[in-house]
């Protein structure tokens, strides 16, 4: 796994041991970052579920300002922090050890993100409990972009009330479903 563009572009990624971990496919991370890029400039970034940190780190290196990742796993955690640290992004990374999606609801910083990047485990409805935590606990800002990237066997509802579709793309088992709060 490696930073596909932007000022880190090619560098390796350390990622996690095990079957249990699905890292991002490197064309489905382009796809979603070449449709975001006039949004990733000077953005506030949060990776919610970050695994290793290859959505953030992604985002760090096309010009995000800050990045916070977020999830429940020390282990994640640590590779995400040997990531930041290879890659010279300490003062602009912010690593939280959150159970998720239930200790969003502390986590009151994300109001001030603009993208929010999120990945949970296939085979769980945490996709749909992800966003319907986000939305309850109005921890969007409006115009902030939410992607949401989850299993083809697992559909994710929104409230059109709350959020635009601006995208809804598949690429072979993974869905990625993009959003705009209104």
């Amino acid at each position: 796994m490696r930073i596909v563009a932007g000022e880190k572009k090619g560098f390796k990624l350390k990622t996690l041991k095990g079957f249990e971990v699905r890292p991002t496919l490197e064309q489905v991370k382009e796809s979603i970052f070449n449709m975001l890029a006039h949004e990733i400039p000077d953005s506030i970034v949060v990776d919610l579920f970050c695994g290793s940190g290859n959505l953030g780190l992604e985002a760090l290196s096309r010009g995000a300002k800050k990045c916070f990742f977020i999830d429940s796993s020390k282990e994640s955690l640590k590779v995400t922090r040997e990531n930041v640290h290879h890659l010279e992004y300490d003062d602009r990374a912010e690593l939280l050890r959150l159970k998720l999606p239930d200790g969003l609801s502390r986590f009151i910083e994300m109001k001030a993100a603009n993208l929010v990047l999120a990945d949970p485990p296939y085979g769980t409805n945490l996709a749909s409990e992800t966003l319907a935590a986000i939305s309850s606990n109005k921890l969007l800002k409006e115009n902030a972009i939410l992607v949401i990237e989850h299993s083809g066997k697992t559909q994710v509802k929104f409230d059109p009330k709350m959020y635009d579709l601006l995208k809804d793309k598949k690429y072979g088992q993974t869905d990625v479903i993009i959003l705009r709060k209104k």
